[in-house]
Formats: C-alpha cells, sequence, structure tokens
C-alpha cells in the first residue's frame, strides 16, 4: 500500500529536521510531500535543501518565508524588517547560498495537487497558498465545498487531523519550531485506506539553543518557543 511521508516548517533547524528524516526514512514511506519554509528563524538552510534535492520521490511546494526570503534580495528595507523581527537567519543565507540552492526554491511551486490520490497541498490554505492560517479549533465549514479528498496545510506549526464533510484536512506540524508543544512532529497517509499518523520525535535541543545564543543574542523567542510545554493532541 502507498505510505506518503508529510512533514512542514523546518526553518533552517537541523537537528530536529536529522531526527524527522531518520523517523520517516524508518517509515518506508513512498512518497514525501514537504509543505514549505525552509527559511526563515534557524540557521542551517542550506543543509535541508541539500537533503531535500537528494531525495527520490519528493514533492516539495513554497512557504511564505521561503517567499520572503526571495523577495529580499530586491529590497534593503525588507532585509531590514525582516532580520529585527525574526533574527540573522535570512542574512545568513543571503550571504552563503549556493547557486543551485538558490534555483531550488524559486522553483518551488505554489501548490501541488495528486490527482491519482485527489489530494492537494499548500504551506498556507487553498485560499491564500502562502499566508493562510488554518488553526485546529477553528471551523472549517469552508473545506466541505472542495473536491479533494485529502488537503494537506502547514504554516500553524500546529498538528491537525480532522474531517469536513468528506475532506480530510491534515497538518503535520513543524519539524523545526513546533508551537502546540516543543516536540518536532510529522504525519503518514496511507491514501487509499484513508489512515493517517502524526507522530513526534526527540531531540537535543541543546545545540541550537547554544547557536541562537551565538548568533542571535537577545531574541528569547527563539529559545522559548523551543520549551513550550505539550498542548497538542497527539503524541
Amino acid at each position: 500500500m502507498m505510505k506518503i511521508g508529510i512533514f512542514s516548517d523546518v526553518h533552517g533547524n537541523i537537528y530536529a529536521f536529522e531526527r524527522v528524516w531518520e523517523a520517516l526514512k524508518a517509515e518506508a514511506c513512498d512518497l514525501y510531500i514537504f509543505l514549505g519554509d525552509i527559511c526563515g528563524y534557524y540557521y542551517h538552510q542550506n543543509e535541508v535543501i541539500e537533503m531535500l534535492k537528494k531525495t527520490k520521490g519528493m514533492i516539495a511546494v513554497l512557504g511564505n518565508h521561503d517567499d520572503l526570503f526571495l523577495k529580499m534580495s530586491e529590497s534593503e528595507g525588507m532585509r531590514k524588517s525582516y532580520a529585527e523581527r525574526y533574527g540573522s537567519s535570512c542574512a545568513l543565507l543571503m550571504s552563503s547560498i549556493k547557486e543551485d540552492n538558490l534555483s531550488f526554491l524559486k522553483g518551488l511551486p505554489r501548490s501541488h495537487v495528486l490527482d491519482e490520490y485527489n489530494l492537494c497541498a499548500f504551506h498556507g490554505s487553498p485560499w491564500d497558498s502562502l499566508n493562510g492560517y488554518v488553526y485546529p479549533a477553528e471551523s472549517l465549514d469552508r473545506f466541505e465545498g472542495l473536491k479533494f479528498r485529502f488537503v494537506l496545510l502547514g504554516h500553524t506549526h500546529h498538528c491537525m487531523d480532522r474531517k469536513a464533510g468528506n475532506v480530510r484536512v491534515i497538518n503535520p506540524g513543524s519539524c523545526g519550531q513546533p508551537r502546540d508543544e516543543w516536540h518536532p512532529s510529522y504525519a503518514t497517509l496511507n491514501p487509499e485506506s484513508g489512515d493517517v499518523k502524526i507522530r513526534r520525535v526527540e531531540y537535543n535541543r541543546d545545540w541550537l539553543m547554544k547557536e541562537v545564543m551565538r548568533r542571535d543574542e537577545g531574541r528569547r523567542y527563539l529559545i522559548d518557543v523551543l520549551t513550550r510545554e505539550k498542548k497538542g493532541l497527539y503524541a
């Protein structure tokens, strides 16, 4: 049976992503879908791109921070405001990104449809592919009119697996900066049976926290979000 590995919002956190990737590999997935946001917050964005590029059966879509990074090259004001709000991660990437990695980012689509599984994938939502937020507690009535069986979303950094009529709405949560608790998460989907599993992994946060202190000292949010207690429904 087909198994799809789904993950999102890595945000340069290679320490967490490596553990998620080990878990996904152990799941023996036939296909992988990444729901966007390689860029932003943390610092190993080049390495994440390299891992995505070399993986057979990888589908990826553009995230809002990926889009912001691509636009920053044309605007000094945007670079400054981004750094003030989110820290130094994108400035670091801008100074070090490899040409083929930049081409990879530029080539990411805003959505992806798999007709054979009646599935669509977005970073945000079907109505705002980059910046739309769909949180687990909100109404999904709008999804009931969609023609798809499965709708995959990222962006909120919150796990979700809910039904809206005949539509299954799935968010794997975040690999790199979970906001419903600190453990990185991913999902697997069997599109034939409809079986969905959301799983979390452990990783050593100390290495990343030390990097934040070295590169973005004073930006407490970048550390505090890594220590959130469990609020989600999925273990």
